[in-house]
């Protein structure tokens, strides 16, 4: 095979994407070994390639070992730094809203407990009812309380932990209030930060100022549920923030002005000085300054370079080798940013590139001439880069929008002759001259509120946004393959083979759609599954068979915006193809159990609802979510449900006192095989009663009452039940020490297999003829290293004391 650069970089590309499928992070003398074998091999014509694909890997591995290791490299230990008051110094380096009561930051630590670091520590902090307002830039000298950078791991939820570990962050946690009355130690807002500030005071209140907001500064945190939500459906997210779009747009800009520029330079100018460089300088620092007042976030720093290198290939060769620019250019933000590798976005914008690169090397047309021919290309490039990355988005999302095309064709326009001008413009100016600032602000925002209500409207389309599903992937990507065979050039013999392809598995999709009705199916033959999901401090549990689903607990919900059951439970009942639950139990009233409730009632429609929670508080969320569902039941014992041909029987409490965890609704589900026992909260005093119905019966799976607490799972219980599998739902490292060690014991001691979604993640149980078989999330679902691997409390952890309940 010969070499070429375009080669070696490509093969140096796909080394890195491999590097992430390990478990784990190798050694570093393996890494070493890689990192010779690669140098060896580069000087070896025939192995030259394969000198890319281990430099890659060896590349992502050495940077994940350093990113990992970061402690040991500083000489500190983990009982030094997590689960403990420490001091520390460090700068903020993200912006800050000061609006909010509890502020969130990134701080780049310097020093810890007065000892100068040798590499910095990236950390996500809340500091909670600040004191004093926060810039990007400012130094501060705190005490914080850290925790591995350790996230809540489901299928089809969003990984705040690969979300850190993309920003190179190592540890979360929260900031004192009261150790230190002088926590800033010398204040150097950044300028970013001062014109996010003046941004602020300048755009007046309204649905759109967050989005404004989002275009300038690349900030993001006022943006609502609902500005997520139609941001999403519409497939417009990549147009209302900052990304390598708004910088290819801006950095155009600079080229068309300098090419405006020469236009007034005399003629002998040319001859005297290389004035044909100055639209390219024009652009470069354009682009330069955009991502520089966007604090060189991870989406402008690539484009930027992606930039920049455009020119440099330009100057160089004379003519655009664009597979060399692509090549180059994605090597180069891995080397930059490696662990950009891991991000959804960091994909989505170079398939995007791609696509377009595609069209460039096989489309179907010729450059048009006319204004017609020009817009009929334009919505050619639109639609091929819509259906391009339509079952990606279904793949990597579990859903995606079918309008991002309509909205591109006449938004995208806008945005680059007129909206984000403007807004630059508007940006620049708002240190300086305010007035003219607001001004802009002012026309800017008139602009936004008409897209926005736009975009409001198609949201409203009940075919906006399709999921994913078996049948639906199937058809997506034939069509997808069908009309970009349509735009690229395939032969005419080659369309005919596609159409008759297209058309036969589109047929057998329906066939199969219909003569698989669920009321043919004779469910009791089917396997079961038990899924808990890994929802912090808290439960929530998932039943599924024959494509319908039961869920019992809803998680904890933190504020108006944010619950469990949005960010967990939706996701995986949408990856499992499941739109509503049939049944809801709930336990009892607690946050960590019931606090998603309002969620599911809005957004899931459960077809019954059995809960022991006050009949008013559900009359009211009812009321909030706009749906009536069947009405409110009580869990008392002695009822019966028969589910997908298992039988539920509620065994626990005879009569509802609202007691909170004595009034956890207890079910024992049944196949007339396998036994399973969902618990919720309750104590040692109710498992006591709960032996004069159940003492002769043996449970096969059972989870675990209260997390774990040393209140409930008394010896007498366990003994009696003799539990095959117990599943622990509890937070990681949490305040309380759940599970108990003496639990664990007591489950140990008559042999129970235990389960921890604290270390696991999400745990499903699936029960079926061959028996109960077990998955992990981290080690059996994602078993990748940037989903598991964080920094430990090694071998001193027993020396750590437990969170204060400030935590």
């Amino acid at each position: 095979m010969t070499f070429t650069m375009e080669r070696w970089l490509l093969s140096f590309i796909l080394g890195a994407i491999l590097s992430l499928f390990l478990p784990t992070v190798p050694e570093l003398f393996l890494i070493i070994i890689v990192f010779i074998t690669g140098a060896i091999t580069l000087f070896a014509n025939k192995l030259r390639n394969l000198s890319g694909l281990l430099l890659g890997a060896g590349f992502i591995w050495w940077c994940a070992h350093h990113h990992f290791d970061a402690l040991n490299i500083n000489e500190l230990t983990p009982s030094e730094v997590y689960l403990k008051p420490v001091s520390v110094k460090g700068s903020i380096i993200s912006l800050v809203n000061n609006d909010d009561i509890d502020k969130r930051i990134t701080l780049k630590i310097l020093s810890v407990s007065g000892r100068r670091l040798s590499k910095p520590l990236k950390v996500r902090l809340t500091w909670y009812k600040a004191p004093i307002d926060l810039s990007n830039g400012d130094n501060l000298d705190v005490r914080v309380r850290l925790k591995p950078s350790q996230s809540l791991a489901n299928p089809g939820s969003f990984s705040y932990q690969r979300w850190l570990l993309s920003r190179e962050i190592i540890a979360k946690g929260y900031i004192s209030n009261n150790d230190n009355p002088n926590p800033l130690v010398q204040p150097s807002p950044t300028i970013s930060q001062r014109m996010l500030d003046t941004l602020k005071t300048l755009i007046p209140d309204s649905e759109v100022k967050p989005l404004m907001l989002a275009l300038t500064l690349g900030y993001r945190q006022e943006f609502t549920s609902q500005h997520w939500q139609v941001l999403q459906n519409t497939g417009t997210a990549h147009l209302m923030a900052i990304s390598g779009l708004h910088l290819g747009i801006i950095a155009a800009l600079g080229y068309w002005l300098g090419r405006g520029a020469l236009m007034l330079c005399p003629a002998h100018w040319f001859y005297r000085y290389p004035l044909w460089l100055l639209p390219i300088v024009t652009s470069c620092g354009f682009a330069f300054g955009y991502a520089f007042i966007s604090s060189f976030s991870t989406p402008t720093l690539r484009a930027l370079i992606m930039v920049l290198l455009f020119w440099l290939l330009r100057i160089v060769h004379g003519r655009m080798h664009l597979l060399l620019w692509f090549a180059l250019g994605l090597a180069l933000v891995i080397l930059v940013r490696p662990f950009a590798l891991i991000s959804s976005s960091f994909w989505l914008s170079f398939l995007a590139l791609l696509s377009i690169l595609i069209l460039i090397f096989w489309g179907n047309f010729k450059d048009g001439k006319g204004i017609t021919q020009k817009l009929w290309l334009f919505i050619k490039l639109q639609l091929f880069l819509s259906l391009f990355l339509l079952p990606i988005n279904l793949l990597l999302f579990g859903q995606s929008s079918v309008l991002p095309w309509a909205a591109n064709i006449w938004i995208l326009p806008w945005f680059s002759a007129l909206l984000m001008p403007m807004l630059l413009l508007m940006t620049l100016l708002s240190l300086w001259l305010p007035a003219t600032s607001a001004w802009l602000a002012d026309i800017c925002r008139w602009q936004l509120e008409i897209i926005w209500q736009q975009l409001l409207w198609l949201n409203e389309l009940e075919f906006s946004l399709i999921t994913i599903s078996s049948i639906t992937l199937m058809v997506v990507l034939n069509i997808a393959v069908w009309v970009i065979a349509q735009l690229v050039r395939v032969t005419p013999a080659g369309k005919v083979v596609l159409g008759s392809l297209l058309a036969l598995n589109i047929l057998a999709g329906l066939v199969v759609s219909i003569t698989n009705k669920p009321a043919t199916i004779d469910v009791s033959n089917l396997p079961w599954s038990i899924s808990v999901l890994d929802v912090g401090h808290g439960l929530s549990v998932v039943l599924e068979r024959g494509n319908k689903a039961l869920v019992y607990d809803t998680g904890a919900s933190y504020g108006k915006d944010l619950s469990i059951a949005q960010s967990i439970i939706h996701p995986y009942l949408r990856r499992r193809f499941v739109k509503t639950p049939e049944y809801l139990f709930v336990s009892h009233s607690d946050n960590d159990h019931a606090g998603g409730l309002p969620y599911v009632l809005e957004h899931l429609k459960p077809t019954w609802v059995v809960a022991n929670i006050n009949s008013d508080d559900y009359r009211d969320w009812q009321t909030t979510a706009g749906h009536l569902v069947n009405p409110l039941q009580s869990c008392t014992s002695n009822q019966t449900w028969n589910w997908q041909g298992l039988t539920i029987k509620a065994l626990w409490p005879i009569e509802p006192n609202w007691q909170e965890n004595e009034d956890s609704c207890v079910l024992l589900v049944s196949d007339a095989k396998h036994q399973l026992l969902l618990t919720g909260d309750i104590p040692a005093s109710v498992e006591k009663r709960l032996l004069e119905d159940i003492s002769a019966t043996k449970i096969d799976i059972l989870i675990v009452p209260h997390h774990g607490s040393k209140s409930s799972s008394s010896a007498e219980f366990i003994e009696s039940i003799q539990p095959k599998h117990a599943i622990f739902s509890a937070a990681y490292l949490n305040r309380w020490n759940m599970p108990s060690d003496t639990v664990t014991s007591r489950y140990q001691k008559v042999g129970a297999k235990l389960y921890n979604t604290a270390d696991s993640g999400m745990i499903r149980l699936t029960i079926g003829d061959t028996g109960i078989h077990a998955e992990k999330y981290r080690t059996d679902m994602a078993p990748f290293w940037f989903y598991n691997q964080f920094a430990t409390l090694a071998e001193d952890q027993t020396s750590i004391k437990p969170m204060p309940k400030s935590w």
